[in-house]
């Protein structure tokens, strides 16, 4: 069935291996073709010979499914015309030819894998074998045969004006050996290869045993084949060349059995082509006992007629024997199989009786009367039987206090007799001098192959370990449970330190929550300082704000010289039940906590995996030993705490650069507006003053050119460093643009920011000058109009010449001399 889905699969695409070998075919079936053009008889344009026939066949046969049929087609018909028109065949007459061989081809193809599509060549996997499947090619052979000839002959009629049946003869009888002869080789080498390279059938698979890879000779049966060979040359040279004329072609017949019976099949396909070959290679060249006929054609056909029937005869006993070696090796695994399968039935029932014999579960038969005949080694130990008493010695009728459960009236085993099925019946199995079994009972009642009742089995399960495992599975619930519940108060405590504006007093306030302590506290190391700072703290029933660091002294990085020093510098998690007692404890804590504070000094690591923290976890009562669920969880939120602090210093630092300078760190034109703006509406709110400045550095351009851009940026950097100097702590500095600043003066009246302004300009670093436009604020305005004015004094400073101070028009105007005059 695979090989005739197979067959009707379209085929691919054709690869580039698939053409080159069609390029092959077309050269082999040139020299084919050549070659029995050269035996052309006279008058005929008919040959002789016409290997190019089997050639074509095979090759059809073969490469059906490679996706290279139409380019095959026209290989085949493009040989054929050419090289019967170069010899001489008339061009219309080379046509037909051409017709003749597609139908001749076809017609075989498709016979042949209808009546034999399991043959390797076919679409299937196995090697020719027996005699049906010769006799089925052998039909598919002369059907295609007969096909051509219905082309060839007759249009060699038409071209000569005379039909013979002998052309029609030798017609048939030429392509109908070379297609048996070549196409019998071909499956053969072709299936032996297949099989050596183990693209047959895989063994044990479907097809393994149809497998017959070729069989090298060796040792005796090399010798005997060498003698085969040369025994067959000197037959053949003898009969149809030496003995000229005399009748002696049977005697090549015993050689062909001889080879059939002792070798492999495709070496005698090889035999036979050779000597095939050469017999009509002799007649037609006058040797031989046919040379006598008279004419070519019938010399023609007598020796095919004889080569075909010695090819038929050979294949014949070769085909049979290895369908016999087919039989034999699949009775051969029959048999294997049939030991092997009683071995696994033996070894199941060995099986069987030890499963029965080490189950936990108790086994106990009875037949159809009720009376036990079986009770496996666990039912007789929890009976109070040993293991080899015999069941009606010891009461097989429920005698034995053991017994008397199991064959009672009212057991499973009685009412599985009469009702066919028990299902979780509870029994009591006591035996004398033993503790009782508790036994839950499952029963099912037999029948025999006629229907007959044959007795029941009851299984029993102890009841003991079925309670202990349902203890065990209550505890490893209640354990998953506060497992859960550790999980999502973790999870919960985590989302509240990452999702904190405040994740070190966050960490604290978890850790307080997850442990019951009594107070907690986040220490970092402070480098510069060399001492440890706490940087967040909780305690149980105080308020966040409230919350004041426990033992606050002795925190200096001087070599651990306290806990939280040594906890930093090992990076390991102590637990001291005593605390307050430790050599390295701080008094503080003794004093503050009492004796008994226990507690917990734990590492926060760091995203790089350093030590960047301290958490110190203590407890007013003494805790002997830390949980393992409450240190998992410690663990887990420091490990939580490292990416909060990470988020909230990038957090920092992302806020800080949203509103800063990067070059100078003065606020940015985003933070001037919004400071500008609470100032004015304070000012408009509360009546108070609020004067604006804008400082422009003189003859910056010219400074950058002559000192280079990164000399402009340090004066830039350097006059931000300065000028907070001459500032209060609520004045506002911000870096307005390029080398402009602006200076926001809540409380000034323009007089006095004008004081301020001088001071700015007194102090402009490496002998640089500024110019200063000031506009105090009125009633009604905006910032834009403020700072416009404030620019305007800006530019009539720069018109005055620069390094000087103005105050905006509807100001008492007032023009400051340079600072240097």
């Amino acid at each position: 069935m695979e090989a005739v889905q197979d067959s009707v699969v379209a085929p691919a695409r054709p690869g580039r291996e698939a053409v080159l070998r069609s390029a092959g075919f077309a050269a082999v079936f040139a020299v084919a073709v050549y070659l029995g053009r050269q035996t052309v008889m006279d008058g005929t344009s008919l040959s002789l010979v016409w290997p190019a026939a089997g050639v074509a066949a095979a090759w059809f046969a073969v490469q059906r499914d490679a996706g290279t049929r139409w380019l095959d087609a026209g290989l085949l018909s493009a040989v054929t015309w050419s090289i019967n028109l170069a010899t001489g065949t008339d061009g219309l007459l080379a046509l037909f030819f051409v017709a003749a061989n597609l139908v001749q081809v076809e017609v075989f193809v498709v016979l042949l894998r209808r009546w034999c599509p399991g043959l390797w060549g076919t679409g299937g996997r196995d090697p020719l074998t027996g005699t049906r499947t010769l006799v089925r090619l052998m039909v598919a052979a002369l059907a295609g045969t007969a096909a051509g000839a219905l082309i060839g002959p007759t249009s060699a009629a038409l071209s000569t004006g005379t039909w013979s049946w002998l052309v029609l003869a030798v017609w048939l009888v030429r392509n109908t050996v070379s297609v048996l002869l070549i196409t019998v080789a071909v499956l053969r080498v072709g299936h032996a290869l297949s099989a050596r390279s183990g693209s047959g059938a895989a063994p044990g698979g479907p097809g393994a045993t149809r497998r017959l890879p070729f069989l090298v000779p060796a040792g005796w049966r090399a010798a005997e084949l060498t003698a085969a060979v040369l025994a067959s040359g000197f037959a053949y040279a003898a009969v149809f060349w030496l003995a000229h004329g005399l009748p002696l072609a049977f005697l090549p017949l015993a050689l062909t059995v001889w080879v059939a019976l002792r070798f492999d099949t495709t070496l005698l396909t090889v035999h036979g082509v050779l000597v095939s070959t050469g017999a009509v290679l002799c007649t037609l060249a006058g040797g031989g006992p046919f040379a006598l006929i008279a004419t070519d054609a019938t010399r023609a056909l007598v020796v095919q007629v004889y080569v075909g029937l010695l090819a038929v005869i050979g294949l014949m006993l070769a085909v049979s024997r290895d369908e016999r070696a087919v039989l034999v090796g699949r009775l051969r695994g029959s048999e294997a199989t049939a030991h092997e399968l009683l071995a696994q039935v033996q070894l199941r029932a060995e099986f069987g009786d030890t499963v029965l014999a080490t189950v936990d579960v108790g086994v106990a038969v009875s037949d159809a009367e009720g009376r036990l005949t079986l009770l496996n080694d666990t039912a007789r130990t929890w009976c109070g039987l040993d293991p080899g008493t015999d069941l009606a010695a010891a009461g097989g009728d429920g005698v034995a206090d053991g017994l008397t459960a199991l064959v009672a009236d009212d057991s499973p085993l009685r009412r599985a007799l009469a009702e066919g099925r028990v299902e979780g019946v509870e029994l009591l199995l006591a035996p004398a001098g033993r503790p009782p079994v508790p036994v839950t009972c499952s029963a099912r009642r037999m029948t025999a192959a006629d229907g007959t009742l044959a007795g029941a089995v009851v299984a029993m399960h102890d009841l003991r370990s079925l309670r202990s495992r349902e203890t065990a599975l209550a505890a490893a619930n209640d354990r998953l449970r506060e497992h859960g519940e550790h999980l999502e108060h973790l999870a919960r405590v985590s989302r509240a330190v990452l999702t904190s504006d405040e994740p070190r007093r966050a960490v604290c306030d978890a850790a307080l929550e997850v442990t019951g302590a009594h107070s907690v506290t986040l220490w970092q190391p402070d480098l510069v300082d060399r001492r440890f700072v706490a940087t967040g703290g909780a305690t149980a029933g105080v308020p966040a704000d409230d919350a004041v660091p426990p033992a606050a002294a002795d925190l200096a990085m001087d070599g651990a010289s306290s806990l939280v020093d040594l906890c930093f510098r090992q990076d390991r998690t102590l637990f001291l039940p005593d605390a307050a007692r430790h050599p390295l404890a701080s008094p503080l804590i003794a004093e503050v906590l009492g004796p008994d504070t226990s507690g917990v000094w734990l590492p926060v690591p760091d995203r790089d995996g350093t030590v960047a923290g301290v958490l110190v976890v203590l407890w007013t009562t003494r805790v002997a030993v830390l949980p393992a669920q409450t240190s998992a969880l410690l663990t887990a939120l420091a490990a939580e705490a490292a990416h909060a602090f990470d988020r909230a210093d990038l957090v920092a630092q992302l806020g800080r650069a949203a509103v800063h300078d990067p070059l100078t760190g003065l606020a940015n034109r985003r933070r001037w507006d919004e400071v500008a703006a609470l100032e004015i509406a304070r000012a408009a709110r509360t009546g108070a003053p609020v004067t604006f400045a804008l400082i422009d550095l003189d003859h910056f351009k010219a400074y950058n050119d002559t000192h280079g851009h990164l000399a402009g940026d340090r004066l830039l950097e350097e006059f931000a460093r300065r000028a907070p100097a001459s500032l209060r702590d609520l004045d506002v500095l911000a870096r307005w643009g390029g080398e402009e600043f602006a200076v926001a003066l809540p409380g000034c009246t323009a007089e006095q920011a004008r004081h301020v302004a001088d001071r700015i300009r007194a102090d402009v670093p490496d002998g640089q000058t500024c110019s200063i436009g000031v506009c105090q604020w009125q009633p009604g305005q905006g910032i834009e109009q403020v700072m416009a004015e404030a620019d305007a004094a800006l530019y009539r400073a720069k018109r005055q010449g620069r390094d000087r101070t103005v105050l905006a028009a509807g100001t008492r105007p007032l023009t400051l001399a340079p600072s240097g005059s």
